[in-house]
């Protein structure tokens, strides 16, 4: 555990005039000395109003849902802008794609609060994506494209922690399920959005503007969003009782126990750079997991590039355009990722991973032209089991890093976020070089090998998951014995 931060003032006896100065804002002091959270104060985040908490989380949750839809409309504005700018397909995807959402950012939220990250990120993404859609230069895309990618994580990596700070028992459970499914959601529907959204306005670079306007909307709403991180409110309030002490408060000493405190630069460094990139590098469970779930998720982007491809020759209706409402089909697999809630985490997960590779199987083996006379609602179909295991795959995730981490889990999803941000940026280079070279059969079937090799993963969790855990040096440092686990108001 981390060494308490002390604001020390003249000691005075702990008495009932402490007790009561505490108690009006909403602490208490403990056993061991130092000033905490009582667990009826009405300031801690978990004791907040229904209407508050709805709120809150309504806007963060629906702000992570649009930048993603925004990060995977990138491929079919890549087609469309290719022309324009007289460039080639590859400079193109990575332009659009590639380089959006980098989370090149640290793990601000622990030391600087939930609320202020999003405020930034939001206005900052509003601002570039006017940019991307406005200038027309390339290099406007470039720029435009890699800053919003770098903003769009933040809320990825905030919303995890902002939830933990809100809500425990099944609400936090269900939340993040609700936030999983958006999160996959949006990456189904960004296709959609940009192909459409392009179409009925007259060229790709409306795409870009109506995600400016969105997003300055957004921050309005963030306005009224309050500050969630326990650690941050109680050290507002410790501001408080510094003032008061000096005024003769009859408080005694003021150590209290933050999570955040740097004693200097080095241990800032630490807390917001180093332990974002080191937990996912050296606690066993989360490589395995985090590679899972970056490649399952980066197969949506592998989509992007190679399904309209795919589409468009199994009927002579389908435009680009049309072709990109075949991504809709996830959906339906991203709501049956609701059912195994009322089974276990691990067992939900067992059941994506066979799902994962029957899907992609499926898909592979019923598209031109191994199966050119197959009418195109088989393969469409395909797409539901492989949008379950996705979301299902992340939600999985997400869960074990919340509860496993705590308080750190916005540090958790940093890594999280940068290795999935790498994959997905890949995935669609992959798919534009894969699928035309091996042929769409045989490309879908490499993929689907893949998969099947993360079906080992549920089982390996079952029988050494508990052991490993245990033997994880970042949680044994953090967290020390069981018992401080209970993720309760005292958080």
């Amino acid at each position: 555990m981390s060494k308490p931060a002390s604001l020390t003032v003249t000691d005075t006896e702990f008495g009932d005039q402490e007790a009561e100065t505490l108690a009006n804002l909403g602490l208490q002091r403990g056993s061991d000395g130092l000033i905490s959270w009582r667990p009826d104060s009405k300031d801690h985040p978990r004791n907040w109003t229904s209407a508050r908490k709805i709120f809150d989380t309504t806007v963060i949750i629906f702000l992570e849902l649009f930048v993603t839809v925004v990060s995977t409309a990138g491929a079919s504005a890549a087609h469309a802008a290719q022309p324009e700018y007289g460039i080639d397909n590859v400079s193109s995807i990575l332009a659009f794609t590639f380089i959006n959402r980098q989370p090149l950012h640290p793990a601000l939220s622990e030391p600087i609060g939930r609320r202020t990250p999003n405020l930034i990120s939001c206005g900052i993404f509003s601002l570039f994506s006017l940019l991307t859609g406005t200038v027309p230069h390339f290099a406007a895309v470039w720029t435009g494209r890699f800053v919003t990618g770098v903003t769009s994580a933040v809320p990825a990596v905030v919303t995890a922690g902002s939830i933990h700070d809100m809500f425990g028992g099944a609400q936090h459970v269900w939340l993040v399920v609700v936030w999983n499914a958006g999160s996959t959601a949006g990456l189904c529907l960004g296709p959609v959005y940009g192909a459409y959204v392009a179409s009925a306005c007259g060229g790709w670079r409306w795409g870009f503007h109506c995600s400016a306007i969105v997003t300055a909307v957004y921050f309005l709403c963030l306005l009224g969003v309050r500050e969630s991180r326990p650690s941050r409110i109680l050290k507002g309030k410790m501001e408080v009782l510094r003032r008061a002490s000096g005024g003769g408060s009859g408080t005694g000493n003021l150590d209290w126990f933050n999570p955040d405190h740097a004693a200097d630069v080095r241990a800032l460094v630490r807390l917001v750079v180093v332990q974002p990139l080191r937990l996912p590098g050296t606690e066993l469970i989360v490589v395995m997991v985090t590679t899972i779930s970056a490649v399952s998720w980066g197969i949506i982007y592998l989509f992007t590039e190679s399904l309209p491809d795919v589409c468009m020759p199994m009927s002579a209706g389908f435009t680009r355009t049309s072709s990109s409402l075949a991504f809709l089909a996830f959906l339906p697999g991203v709501v049956l990722s609701l059912l195994p809630r009322f089974e276990g985490k691990i067992m939900g997960f067992a059941i994506a991973a066979p799902a994962l590779a029957v899907g992609l199987m499926w898909y592979a083996w019923t598209i031109p032209p191994a199966a050119a006379q197959v009418h195109w609602p088989v393969p469409t179909a395909a797409l539901v089991p492989v949008g379950f295991a996705v979301s299902e795959m992340a939600y999985t995730l997400s869960a074990y890093l919340t509860d496993a981490y705590q308080l750190y889990a916005a540090s958790a999803f940093c890594g999280l976020a940068f290795v999935r941000a790498l994959v997905s940026g890949v995935m669609p280079l992959v798919g534009q070089q894969m699928y035309p070279g091996l042929g769409a059969n045989i490309a879908g079937t490499i993929v689907a090998c893949f998969a099947l090799v993360f079906c080992l993963a549920p089982w390996v969790i079952f029988r050494y998951g508990k052991t490993l855990r245990e033997k994880e040096p970042f949680r044994q440092t953090q967290f020390g014995e069981p018992s401080q686990e209970s993720g309760s108001v005292a958080d």
